[in-house]
């Protein structure tokens, strides 16, 4: 039992470490001032899930706007949205199937977004394609 709790406490401290590592629960760092993002004119809008730096939320409390030059990631119990720049995206990738269709994860040269995957449906990789997130 002593051995369990300690391996309870280790687990926690680490999960803990890491996730403030990488900007805190359901945070990621600010996108790089190469790529000025601001209020964005978004052609799409996309509920789903996600997971981002820790923080998991089901559909459909995350939502993502899409537009050519830029998207916005807001997930319920994140303080900001994560605003993402065509510019900064050097690819868009699908992880395996979930429950709600394959993941959507977007690739940057930092890897500010590595921890941020999104599930929006089976018909959406069409939508975000027309738009110019291939």
């Amino acid at each position: 039992m002593l051995a369990f709790g300690a391996l309870s406490v280790a687990s926690l401290i680490f999960w803990v470490r890491r996730t403030q590592k990488h900007g805190g629960l359901g945070a990621v760092p600010p996108p790089d001032p190469a790529y000025p993002v601001g209020a964005g004119d978004y052609e799409l809008e996309l509920r789903g899930g996600a997971r981002v730096n820790g923080l998991n939320v089901s559909w459909p409390m995350a939502t993502l706007l899409v537009g050519r030059d830029q998207a916005e990631l807001q997930v319920f119990g994140s303080i900001a949205p994560i605003r993402i720049a065509r510019g900064e995206v050097t690819a868009v990738g699908w992880t395996g199937p979930g429950p709600m269709g394959p993941g959507l994860k977007f690739r940057t040269e930092s890897g500010r977004l590595d921890r941020v995957t999104v599930w929006v449906g089976w018909k959406s990789r069409q939508k975000l394609e027309e738009l110019g997130w291939s």
